[in-house]
């Protein structure tokens, strides 16, 4: 079963860099992956992660699971999912990634506990509006869905009360709506593999979400930040990681004017060395740098010029 934690838990994962994408904090339950097995003890599932054969079997039997908060259908390439996934009602979680859907049954908004709902890489061009009507809903995850219309999407997230959680990774986007600044609850955003992105833009609708405070950009082909990051004064933390390509000399110059940004992600960026002058990095509490190709002379030098900063290799 998957609980996700208070924002500042989530803050602190980020900074001890457990990996962020798993950014959920959860409570482990015995994980049934079959209907016979479940069925054999149907009160004491809470977390079913069937086969994709079993879609039959799990419609007949549904409402005999009525303890499943975690309900996990993935790669299946349904093109519809079962109505009666309806009667979990307990249900927290709902993972349907690696699909084929383009919509969700009008029924599901009687699940009124769903916190984490992932429709990760399926063909959504709209969101159902009544997921607005969700009162604990704080998490979703819309990565890889191509044709999603942003604009649609963005009217309904600014309805979500709750919302805290944004994945809009490898979407196509260039740029994001004005009116995504009405998503005034969201606190941490994913707009990793869009490499067609406007920064420029989004930044200006970014800076008035002040609630917001980890942006992540990985993977987006990145060669320097905007001017205008500075504008993004409530942002925490920051995500860089894959972008090879990244000017880190000049990423540095644009840290010593954002002070309020704490933690920088750099990993998998090929790097061998930082500036000489490290002074741009004074302010961070974390830089992460795993996965790259300092020596141990330069990762020595980076440690001892930045005494105050957690730095990871």
């Amino acid at each position: 079963m998957k609980l996700i934690y208070l924002f500042k838990v989530r803050i602190y994962i980020l900074i001890f860099l457990v990996v962020f994408l798993q950014f959920s904090g959860f409570t482990q339950h015995k994980k049934y992956t079959s209907i016979p097995e479940a069925l054999q003890n149907p009160e004491l599932v809470t977390w079913l992660d069937i086969n994709c054969k079993e879609v039959t079997s799990f419609s007949k039997h549904a409402q005999k699971l009525q303890n499943v908060t975690s309900f996990y259908l993935t790669t299946c390439n349904l093109e519809q999912v079962p109505s009666e996934i309806k009667h979990l009602k307990k249900l927290a979680l709902l993972n349907l990634q690696g699909n084929n859907l383009d919509t969700l049954p009008d029924n599901f908004s009687v699940l009124d506990k769903i916190t984490v709902l992932n429709l990760r890489n399926n063909s959504f061009r709209e969101i159902p509006i009544w997921l607005a009507n969700l009162p604990q809903l704080r998490e979703i995850d819309l990565a890889n869905n191509i044709d999603l219309d942003i604009s649609q999407a963005s009217h309904v997230f600014s309805k979500i009360k709750n919302l805290d959680f944004l994945y809009l990774n490898g979407n196509n986007l260039t740029k994001l709506p004005q009116h995504f600044t009405d998503n005034q609850n969201l606190k941490e955003l994913h707009l990793s593999n869009n490499p067609k992105l406007d920064l420029q833009q989004t930044f200006q609708v970014l800076s008035e979400i002040s609630s917001l405070k980890i942006l992540v950009l990985s993977k987006n082909q990145l060669h320097k930040l905007p001017k205008s990051l500075n504008s993004l004064k409530q942002i925490e933390g920051l995500v860089l990681d894959q972008n090879p390509n990244l000017i880190i000399s000049t990423l540095a110059e644009q840290l010593m004017h954002t002070p309020n940004i704490k933690v920088v992600l750099l990993r998998n960026n090929d790097l061998t060395n930082l500036p000489e002058d490290l002074s741009g990095f004074y302010s961070l509490k974390v830089l992460e740098l795993s996965s790259n190709n300092f020596n141990a002379k330069e990762k020595l030098r980076i440690q001892q010029g930045l005494p105050n900063t957690k730095v990871i290799f």
